[in-house]
């Protein structure tokens, strides 16, 4: 576990017992290097125990359903998520993609994310909640899944508040979120995201989740202007097949330039999708090791073997062929299947 000691200091490896006095812990919880779409992280300062994105959730690729190695990895992290929402006080919605927030869904969702109302309640009841604004900068999809998200949320939370460009404090601690951030590209469709900024005694912890880079010099010039000790972001998308090349370049010029002020960098999300992804995050912690500075994934940072279910699907099924009682939910009517949870 990394632990910044002070602006001139180094990133140490230290226990979470450790009993010199730990000022920022960042604890990466959940994301396609372990086996899900996910940002889910943990932060803990001396004043607030915050989890930011309390969501996973898995999606078709190549007209196969996950595996079930990845539902296995969906339930490992589902557990892990709910864990450090019972030792948190405030949980981040950065925006309403199903991978960043647990819903309420009447019904089981069986296939893609393992949630519904009973499960989301036990994540958001009797905490503050920062979200973002379901009535700006935000696309129609993602209003309509925050609309009734906030009608539901509002049943059980403690307070509810709509973060967009505002600070908060928390005794040492400040809590800040950005203004509303392309998803990507600017003028993406996907809308927009929040980033959170975590200072505490003189350290700073940005979590930008679906930035995707960032693509935007916009975010670029917002992430550079806050001066992170340690950065979480999404990488580019390389794994879509209609992906603007000129966007992957100014993704990876972008990250070249972060990795030379930044002395940690948690890389993963979209770029983790991608079988060709651990090449570019090497090549980038050559760089970054020049300054100082480390590039790892959430995996990497955990101590754990990347992943990348997702991006090995295929390969999967030809080489970890499922066994009967799986193939059985596979063939399900697709009603049944989406209540169903999977045996595995």
């Amino acid at each position: 576990m990394y632990v910044l000691k002070g602006k001139q200091g180094k990133i140490n490896l230290l226990l979470l017992n450790s009993p010199n006095g730990l000022k920022i812990l960042v604890r990466p919880l959940s994301a396609e290097s372990l086996g899900v779409r996910s940002t889910s992280t943990y932060v803990e300062t001396p004043d607030l125990r915050a989890l930011i994105d309390a969501g996973a959730a898995l999606a078709p690729r190549d007209g196969l359903l996950p595996h079930p190695l990845e539902y296995k990895a969906l339930k490992e992290e589902r557990k892990k998520i709910k864990y450090y929402a019972e030792k948190s006080e405030i949980i981040v919605v950065s925006h309403y993609h199903f991978d960043h927030f647990s819903p309420f869904f009447n019904t089981l969702d069986a296939k893609w994310t393992w949630c519904d109302k009973g499960f989301a309640s036990e994540i958001y009841s009797n905490k503050t909640v920062y979200l973002k604004n379901i009535e700006s900068s935000i696309n129609f999809s993602q209003r309509k899944r925050g609309f009734m998200f906030k009608r539901l949320l509002s049943k059980v939370a403690s307070k509810i508040i709509e973060a967009d460009n505002k600070t908060f404090y928390h005794g040492g601690t400040t809590i800040q979120f950005s203004e509303p951030l392309y998803h990507g590209e600017e003028g993406s469709k996907l809308g927009y995201v929040l980033a959170t900024i975590l200072r505490s005694r003189g350290l700073t912890f940005i979590h930008a989740s679906d930035v995707q880079g960032p693509i935007s010099e916009k975010t670029l010039n917002y992430i550079q202007k806050e001066r992170p000790d340690i950065l979480i972001i999404s990488g580019p998308p390389t794994y879509l097949k209609n992906v603007d090349e000129k966007n992957i370049i100014k993704a990876e010029e972008n990250l070249n330039k972060l990795v030379e002020d930044t002395k940690l960098i948690i890389l993963d999300h979209h770029l983790l999708r991608d079988i060709r992804s651990l090449d570019f995050v090497k090549k980038l912690n050559i760089k970054a090791k020049t300054f100082g500075n480390k590039v790892q994934t959430f995996a990497e940072y955990q101590g754990r073997k990347n992943l990348l279910l997702e991006s090995k699907r295929e390969k999967l099924y030809k080489e970890n062929e499922p066994d009967k009682e799986f193939l059985k939910w596979i063939n399900l009517p697709p009603q049944i299947q989406a209540k169903t949870l999977p045996p595995v």
